[in-house]
């Protein structure tokens, strides 16, 4: 009765999917094809980017908002809404294009998903690990063979023998996304904990496992047409043409790459027509052409230089414009309006049947490997998500007829839920407040390397800027100073095809053009400078623990405006300023004007402790040059004539061995000061800078470098310590 009530349920369901059809033979109005494929692209583009950005601000995995920007792009909203735009956008030549994009992206896909599987995940398995990895193959894959059974009459094509409709479908349920898995722990710092490495190190033998299981179902497909003879050896020589002959070949195009130093267009060719080649060959033998691609990537030494470069040259095209259009193809495949009651209770049970599998199947093999309840519960809630990965195998099992459009469906909102949920569940599970965690993350905070002393520290991000930031430090350095520190930090990569584990843990080395701007100009200047690059996912942190690190007195940046207003402490300068007083450190913010020599500096000095610095740095710059520092000084408003600040100037001045120019600012204005301050170089305290409003006065617009100043409140200065007090206690300003 039971196996009865369920085939009807499973025949109600699919019929309305059968039914599952909307007009894509809608010809253009004016004929133009291109202007319809071009237009189709740029709003799935503009759609996919929004949606992943408003699911990453919510801590989901941007894999989410594509699937649903799709949704949203086919006939489940858009043409439910408004099937007359729906037509207008996705006209046959349009989604004949957007297809052959989405083919194009998924093979590039797959190609740097071989690149990113990191063998040193599979190598250093555990007892633990690899029974986690086992169980949570395993047990959704039989609870996917057993569902099958009843759904075959109904969800299947008259195409698929029942042996691969049930192979399919128990892979579908056993699939692990390990890139969304890996981006899920990096993000929250836990992947070299207990848990993320478990989830780590079993989502990959998952990832490679599933894939091999795909080729073997596709291999069954391919006896059946052609003979199991036939297909052993096909595939037996495609094996072998990837070890004999593809594998040395990216070897010595690894050296080749060495030798130039750079991804020549050679090189690029070469990598490019064997990606080709080991994709049409795959498609030929019956293998999809996505596992060509992903068994070349996955031939390749990972860990080359020429990988990386690869992998930063196409990730972007890949993941900006090319995989839309598939997530695009995926959703206008899928019409959840049409499911009907009964589909929809079919959905919900493959939901749960798919997560208890999976989810119970990790989280019973962690408890038995020794983790804590939380914890096993937390690694087969990650094995759990699908992602991507899913959605390409659905896309297979699609195109060759295995699976029927409504099945196709409930399969995508089986993935979209099981990815969605992960997130919000990792955060419970493992809250970010506990002090566990909170032990957890501080201990695996990734080492920024041997930092030497340096008493100023420069951080570099704009090629363009290197230079006159480091000729400010090397003339600001004092003759007894180690040399300037350069620091160059790279944005760990956004979410993508790469996981973020080889950036995090430091294994790939960035190469900012930033720094090698920078170390070619101290070279030609003939004077040394100590550097670092590091990646990182908290720029103004690392800046900051770097000067710490160094045990530096100052800090210099390059100016970064605001997006919205004038602000020249926008951005990372700004974290940066409101957290400097922590370390503590003086900040200099560097804004140049046009090249002038710096034969003079000006220097606004007031009673704060940023007038203070700024006084600071003006003496370190003339120091050891003939250049002439004029101070400006800003008397309080109450005091005048303000001798306490003029005294303060002169007994620093004659600690330094120095004459100081001095001067009183006739009028609180950016116009008196550009009259009285006319030289190549002013250097102001932040606490002046709204007051003036550089950003907007006629000083940013003329012949000046400003240097923004933040003083360290209540730190010794670097002049003379004895005369530094006396002349603060005489001014009052502690």
């Amino acid at each position: 009765m039971l196996g009865m009530a369920l085939r009807w349920w499973c025949a109600a369901a699919a019929a309305p999917a059968v039914a599952v059809s909307f007009d894509l033979g809608m010809t253009p109005p004016d004929g133009s094809a291109v202007l319809h494929q071009l237009l189709a692209v740029a709003v799935v583009i503009v759609v996919t980017q929004a949606l992943g950005f408003v699911f990453g601000r919510l801590r989901q995995p941007l894999v989410v908002g594509e699937i649903i920007a799709g949704f949203i792009l086919g006939p489940s909203i858009l043409g439910a809404l408004s099937p007359s735009l729906f037509g207008f956008l996705f006209p046959a030549p349009a989604l004949s294009f957007l297809n052959i994009v989405a083919r194009v992206g998924i093979v590039l896909y797959m190609f740097l998903a071989g690149l990113e599987l990191d063998p040193a995940l599979l190598r250093n398995q555990k007892a633990a690990t690899a029974s986690i990895a086992q169980f949570g193959i395993l047990v959704p894959f039989a609870a996917g063979i057993l569902i099958a059974a009843p759904l075959y009459p109904a969800f299947s094509t008259a195409h698929a023998a029942p042996l691969h409709f049930r192979i399919f479908l128990g892979l579908a349920l056993a699939v692990t996304a390990f890139p969304v898995v890996a981006r899920i722990l990096t993000d929250r710092r836990l992947h070299n904990t207990a848990v993320g490495a478990a989830a780590l190190s079993s989502a990959a033998q998952s990832d490679l496992t599933i894939w091999c299981l795909i080729a073997l179902l596709l291999a069954l497909i391919r006896a059946r047409e052609a003979g199991a003879i036939a297909a052993a050896a096909m595939f037996g020589s495609f094996v072998l043409a990837l070890v004999v002959v593809v594998r040395p070949l990216m070897v010595r195009l690894c050296v080749v790459y060495g030798n130039r130093g750079r991804l020549t267009q050679g090189v690029m060719a070469t990598v490019f027509v064997a990606l080709l080649g080991c994709a049409l060959g795959a498609q030929m033998i019956g293998l999809h052409a996505f596992l060509g691609a992903f068994a070349l990537g996955a031939v390749m030494p990972h860990d080359s230089g020429m990988a990386r470069e690869l992998t930063d040259r196409l990730e972007d095209l890949v993941v900006v414009l090319l995989l839309p259009a598939f997530f695009a193809m995926v959703g206008l495949r899928t019409d959840v309006g049409l499911l009907g009651a009964a589909g929809w209770l079919l959905c919900l049970g493959i939901i749960a049947a798919a997560s208890a599998a999976k989810f119970g199947a990790g989280a019973a093999a962690a408890r038995m490997g020794g983790s804590r309840w939380r914890d096993a519960a937390a690694i087969g809630v990650l094995l759990n998500t699908r992602g991507l990965i899913e959605l390409i195998i659905l896309d297979i099992g699609l195109r060759l007829d295995i699976v029927s459009p409504g099945l196709f469906t409930v399969l995508v909102l089986m993935t979209v839920a099981t990815t969605f949920a992960a997130s919000p569940m990792v955060d419970w599970l493992l809250p970010a407040k506990s002090e566990e965690r909170e032990r957890q993350t501080a201990a695996i905070s990734p080492a920024l390397g041997p930092v030497r002393r340096a008493a100023i520290v420069v951080a570099i991000s704009n090629p363009e800027g290197a230079a006159n930031l480091l000729d400010l430090a090397l003339a600001a350095n004092r003759p007894d100073d180690p040399p300037p520190h350069v620091v160059a930090l790279a944005r760990r990569p956004a979410e993508g095809v790469r996981s973020g584990l080889r950036e995090l843990e430091q294994r790939v080395a960035p190469q900012p053009p930033a720094l090698a701007a920078a170390l070619d100009h101290v070279h030609a200047r003939g004077t040394a400078v100590t550097s670092q690059a590091v990646w990182t996912d908290d720029p103004a942190y690392d800046i900051l623990r770097a000067s710490r690190e160094a045990q530096s007195e100052w800090l210099l940046l390059g100016a970064h405006h605001s997006v919205f207003g004038s602000d020249l402490r926008g951005g990372v300068v700004r974290s940066i300023a409101d957290r400097a007083q922590a370390v503590p450190v003086n900040v200099a913010v560097l804004t140049p004007g046009p090249a002038r020599p710096m034969e003079r500096v000006f220097a606004v000095v007031d009673h704060s402790p940023h007038g203070r610095a700024a006084l600071q740095l003006g003496i370190r710059l003339v120091k050891r040059t003939r250049r002439s520092l004029h101070v400006i000084l800003v008397p309080r408003a109450d005091v005048k004539p303000d001798l306490p600040l003029l005294e303060m100037v002169r007994s620093i001045g004659r600690a330094e061995g120095l004459r100081l120019h001095t001067d009183v600012l006739a009028e609180r204005s950016a116009a008196q000061l550009a009259r009285q301050a006319p030289g190549p170089v002013l250097i102001v305290g932040t606490n002046l800078l709204d007051e003036f409003d550089l950003p907007a006065s006629g000083l940013m617009k003329g012949a000046n470098s400003i240097i923004v100043v933040q003083g360290v409140h209540a730190r010794r200065s670097d002049c003379s310590a004895g005369q530094d007090r006396d002349a603060a206690g005489g001014s009052n300003t502690g």
